[in-house]
């Protein structure tokens, strides 16, 4: 009789083979042959070894050492059982439609063992109880004990190194928390791996519901635990002191799996490309050092440092991919995700720190774009019309890839005046009113090591972000940019950051802003790309009751003194940063006290601020008080 298969249906093709278990033992004699004999354990009969449903091979050396147990599986009837409830499993390359054989002990006869005992119990047929009855029973002999010290300390909350394969079962779910976020993800694949750097370490592969900016899907997602950093001295760890374990439903929180999938589907709702308005914990990644090599790494190994965010944040996996790491999304249909193991965190880019981060969604909202911000802004009414003109109406190109289309195409904006007059509040408006993000950066910030090429580097980057997201760019205290170039020694450095800029601005075809308080003279280079130049000036009385005004308006907790007092409060000089942080200290000042804002508070601070400015003003004096010489003769 033949090995026999199964059709399509699962269905046996042939006679089924004879119920029984063969056991053989081949021990390897002095001239290197191997004499194998017949061990009776569940059947007598004597059949040739391809008819047994189930062979047994058992490898000895010539000392009579176990070397190896081989299992090879005949019966339809086991491999339909195999087929219903193991489907796949990453240890084999089978899919049970024919006889195959594995190494005892086998992880996944293990992983299933409950599960074929079920399936068994269930069976109304005769042979396939009494073949996978046979088969279990030699899996208790040969693995039972293992199983049972496996299950005596896994119920006591412990596992050990050597034993971590057998608490992850494939497709199992497993439980990550991220910022004390729960995070579900199933179990693909295991490994016991070493590295010179590291040790020993268990890899757990597992899969997640994933979006790419373009694809939802499977990504996967892989934890190390290293033996020597929760196995000191081969003692046992608590399994959920472990990075990842094994997700049991906790009756406590029957809710979970509910609060998961609302989880998921807020996810998908805000995983396209988009600005959002973030307040909470986020992560930062961390930029790879110049010098960075490791011979075990291809990369530079993802590292994300907390922080705490709070602004506007634009929302876009696609284009993290292409400027980080490229990874791939498995497609999917929207039906066949699973919203339960969506991660906790979207990826996007902070306007703020100009770094890719980790979002967590619980902190992501809608932005409150404030479509009338320009009434807000003190300016002659012609200037301001014209610049809010200008950038309403401003067409942003599509094709971000191609320079030369957009060669003059940007929109060049001047803002010159004294500090606190509203010259970066412009900037802020025109973002407000266009729906776009603002990205405010400074010389010291593109040109942190002071090098032509890490300028060059970072404007670079900014301005094809800025591009990709028809960002709005403010270019804070841009002098250096602006002054007119100069010859002699010292001065190439500067002449080729500003050859630089301009070569960049000039392919820029977004809106850019340009901030300045002390400029004499202005480059010919750089006066020629400016579309629009405004000059503001400190502010009048009459300005300065409007942002006195504006700005106690936002108060919540005041009393009425603070607002019949505005017309007193605008004579003092003070510019419009000026104004706005004394109102900042002194609502700080109330809350301090408990009560609510009030004329004694602003008094206060304004009091204390007249002390500091007279003191400079003595300073000042001495500075520029000629030097007196004593010529009296003693």
């Amino acid at each position: 009789m033949g090995r026999e298969q199964l059709d399509a249906d699962g269905a046996t093709t042939g006679n089924s083979s004879k119920c029984d278990l063969k056991i053989w033992h081949s021990r390897l004699k002095e001239d290197g042959s191997r004499e194998r004999t017949t061990v009776a354990l569940l059947d007598q009969a004597e059949l040739p070894r391809d008819d047994s449903a189930l062979v047994v091979e058992r490898k000895f050396d010539e000392k009579n050492r176990l070397e190896s147990t081989t299992l090879e599986v005949n019966s339809p009837y086991v491999l339909k059982a195999f087929q219903q409830v193991v489907g796949t499993h990453p240890t084999l390359a089978e899919d049970f439609s024919k006889p195959f054989s594995i190494e005892l002990p086998s992880e996944m006869l293990f992983h299933c063992w409950n599960d074929l005992e079920i399936y068994c119990s269930k069976s109304d047929d005769d042979t396939v109880r009494s073949q996978l009855g046979d088969l279990l029973r030699f899996m208790d002999v040969d693995m039972g004990t293992m199983k049972r010290a496996f299950e005596a300390q896994v119920g006591g909350g412990l596992v050990d190194y050597s034993r971590l394969h057998m608490l992850f079962r494939p497709g199992d779910l497993v439980i990550h928390h991220v910022k004390s976020q729960p995070w579900l993800l199933r179990v693909s694949k295991s490994a016991y791996e070493e590295k010179p750097t590291c040790g020993k370490y268990f890899e757990l592969h597992c899969e997640y519901s994933d979006y790419d900016g373009t694809t939802h899907g499977r990504s996967k997602k892989v934890f190390a635990m290293l033996q020597r950093q929760f196995f000191g001295q081969d003692k046992p760890c608590q399994i959920t002191d472990l990075p990842v374990y094994p997700y049991h439903p906790d009756p406590e929180d029957e809710d979970l799996r509910h609060r998961l999938h609302e989880r998921g589907q807020r996810y998908q709702a805000f995983a396209s490309v988009s600005v959002r308005e973030y307040d909470g914990p986020a992560e930062f990644l961390k930029e790879s050092p110049y010098d960075f090599f490791d011979k075990d790494e291809e990369h530079f190994p993802q590292v994300w440092l907390p922080y705490h965010e709070t602004g506007r944040v634009i929302v876009d996996r696609k284009t993290y991919e292409q400027e980080t790491y490229k990874g791939q999304v498995s497609r999917l249909s929207m039906e066949a995700l699973e919203t339960i193991t969506y991660a906790p965190y979207v990826l996007g880019f902070s306007c703020n720190r100009k770094n890719w981060c980790r979002f967590y969604l619980e902190h992501l909202q809608d932005v409150p774009w404030k479509l009338d911000a320009f009434d807000e802004l003190i300016l002659p009414s012609l200037q301001r019309d014209l610049l809010e003109g200008l950038v309403s109406s401003h067409q942003f190109m599509d094709d971000v890839r191609d320079e030369t289309k957009q060669k003059g195409k940007g929109l060049v904006v001047l803002l010159h005046g004294p500090p606190g007059c509203g010259k970066t509040m412009s900037a802020e408006c025109s973002a407000e009113i266009t729906q776009k993000a603002l990205f405010s950066t400074s010389m010291s910030e593109l040109n942190k090591f002071n090098s032509t090429w890490d300028f060059e580097r970072n404007l670079t980057g900014l301005l094809r972000l800025a591009s990709t997201w028809k960002s709005i760019v403010l270019f804070d205290e841009a002098d250096v940019f602006l002054e007119a170039r100069q010859g002699g020694e010292g001065a190439q450095e500067r002449n080729s950051l500003v050859a630089v800029f301009l070569r960049h601005l000039e392919y820029f075809s977004g809106i850019v802003f340009l901030t300045t308080n002390r400029v004499q003279v202005f480059d010919a280079a750089m006066k020629s790309r400016i579309h629009l130049a405004l000059t503001y000036h400190e502010p009048d009385e009459l300005a300065r009751r409007q942002i006195w005004a504006r700005n106690v308006d936002k108060v919540t907790n005041k009393d009425e003194t603070i607002v019949k007092a505005v017309d007193r409060l605008a004579i003092t000089p003070l510019n419009g940063r000026e104004i706005s942080n004394t109102i900042t200290t002194a609502c700080t000042l109330a809350r301090y006290r408990g009560v609510p804002l009030g004329t004694t508070h602003v008094d206060q601070v304004l009091g204390v601020r007249k002390e500091f400015d007279m003191s400079l003003e003595e300073v000042q004096l001495l500075k520029n008080a000629p030097l007196t010489v004593n010529t009296k003769k003693s």
